[in-house]
């Protein structure tokens, strides 16, 4: 057994360290563990420098082959572990933050560092000539490229996504027809994760030919297109502007840029219309879309643009009598008593901008009525401090002032047209006479009443739902029926 120099010793001490630190202290703090390699690594160098044993020289002892051999192997390690702290300080230094995550710009910068300290290893240490390594391994180069000429593709490519940046981690992209979240973007391929909740592994070869759609720049703006099918039996101009009235009454929808409609094809059975709007987050598209629809049914189904009614008993029905049906406190009336409601109603006009409705807490009972929307968008605000926020808006079949016209109870609001609005006034003394002839159609109207405000009670608070437990309320809501009404039991 061959005497080991004390460098020698101490250096193989001091890798073991570095192993061991590298393999057992990964779960502590990345900067904790970095100091560590770093320190260990400047007392290796030392070691090193004053045992003779510098790495940019030859290993010494060459008249020794063990202890010239373990001084070779002591080198060369060096070199190893000044090409992974050189990268660590490299990456901090050089690469701007919003890269760090990128592992393919990590992995080129590692691969650049650790070639230049393994041709280094090689000169220094070894003491090999340079030029013909380098020629040798130009035609291993080549013949390595053509066998994984593929993979190659897929770098270079990934190399020109990362450099133009047409995406970042986080960002929801659509690349070719497929759509999903950056989740990683590395040396070979970019990882999204789709709407079903799956990985999707795009090849950067693939991704650098397809066109590629980022849904998250510009920020806090996200385009959203909906495509309806009219029959052609209607005329454009007013499915238009019934759709412009659909896209008003949305919230989500931002002002700017401005909500387009248009007719962008015609065929033998229908036309095709096209709403663009924008909303401020890729998660609000769903919910938005849906709201859409639902609106421009609502002021398409108002004009009889490309719906019909379904059942023949319905067929007969005038426009007050099928919007008195849709309100839910009336469900429980009879054909005679809608027709007797619908021939109370009055019809309002209000241009854009119009007050259209106002109480408060003390609205007198005389000036007790329920408002329908009939046509146009309404804009329904509270008071909070000294300005009026905007609860909601209301379109075609929506109505204000139920329980103020069933109850006399009512919380400060405001109705202003937004459009030109339609509205149809039904004052309480119509619906008294109905009320005081069936007791149990008026607690029916009464549970119904209580049923949608309990869903509407954040926006609109014309029941203070939350002060009294739902018998007590009941009863309390009853009473006021009853003294507004005149009703005995």
């Amino acid at each position: 057994m061959f005497f080991l120099e004390r460098g020698i010793a101490t250096g193989l001490a001091i890798l073991s360290l570095d192993f061991l630190a590298w393999r057992l202290l990964r779960s502590v703090d990345r900067r904790v563990h970095f100091f560590i390699r770093v320190v260990l690594f400047l007392v290796l160098s030392y070691v090193l420098w004053t045992s003779g044993m510098v790495p940019f020289h030859a290993a010494p002892w060459s008249d020794a082959p063990a202890k010239h051999l373990l001084a070779q192997i002591l080198e060369l390690l060096w070199w190893l572990q000044a090409a992974q702290v050189s990268t660590e300080i490299a990456g901090g230094v050089f690469l701007p933050p919003h890269l760090h995550r990128a592992r393919l710009f990590q992995d080129v910068l590692r691969a650049l560092v650790f070639l230049g300290a393994f041709v280094a290893a090689i000169g220094y240490v070894l003491d090999l000539p340079i030029k013909g390594l380098l020629a040798t391994s130009g035609v291993l180069a080549i013949i390595i490229g053509l066998a994984v000429q593929s993979t190659l593709s897929d770098v270079f490519s990934g190399v020109v996504l990362n450099a133009t940046q047409p995406f970042r981690l986080g960002d929801t992209v659509a690349i070719g027809d497929i759509q999903g979240e950056v989740i990683e973007s590395n040396w070979r391929a970019t990882t999204l994760l789709n709407g079903q909740g799956n990985f999707v592994v795009v090849p950067n070869s693939l991704a650098a030919k397809a066109s590629i759609v980022n849904q998250s720049l510009p920020p806090r703006m996200h385009g959203l297109e909906v495509s309806l099918r009219i029959s052609p039996a209607f005329r454009p101009a007013m499915v238009i502007s019934s759709l412009n009235d659909a896209v008003i009454s949305t919230a989500g929808v931002l002002d700017s840029p401005s909500a387009v409609v248009s007719a962008t094809a015609v065929r033998r059975k229908h036309v095709e219309y096209t709403i663009l709007v924008y909303v401020a987050s890729s998660a609000e598209k769903s919910k938005t879309r849906n709201e859409i629809i639902d609106q421009a049914y609502r002021h398409l189904k108002i004009h009889g643009i490309g719906l019909s009614l379904v059942g023949r008993e319905a067929a007969h029905l005038s426009p007050k009598e099928r919007l008195l049906r849709d309100i839910e406190m009336f469900h429980t009336l009879n054909d005679e008593q809608f027709s007797q409601l619908a021939g109370a109603l009055v019809s309002q006009h209000f241009l854009a901008g119009q007050l259209i409705y106002q109480v408060d807490v003390h609205c007198p009972d005389e000036q007790r009525a329920l408002y329908i929307v009939a046509s146009g968008v309404a804009a329904l605000k509270s008071p909070r401090g000294d300005h009026n926020i905007e609860l909601r808006r209301l379109s075609p079949g929506d109505s204000i002032g139920r329980a103020g016209i069933l109850t006399g109870v009512s919380s400060p609001i405001t109705l202003r047209a937004v459009t030109r609005v339609s509205i149809f006034l039904l004052h309480k003394e119509a619906l008294t006479p109905i009320l005081q002839q069936n007791p149990e159609v008026a607690k029916s109207m009464l549970e119904s009443l209580m049923a949608y405000e309990a869903k509407a009670a954040e926006l609109l608070n014309e029941v203070p739902v939350n002060t009294a437990t739902r018998g007590d309320l009941f009863h309390r809501l009853l009473s006021g029926m009853r003294r507004l009404h005149g009703i005995s039991h």
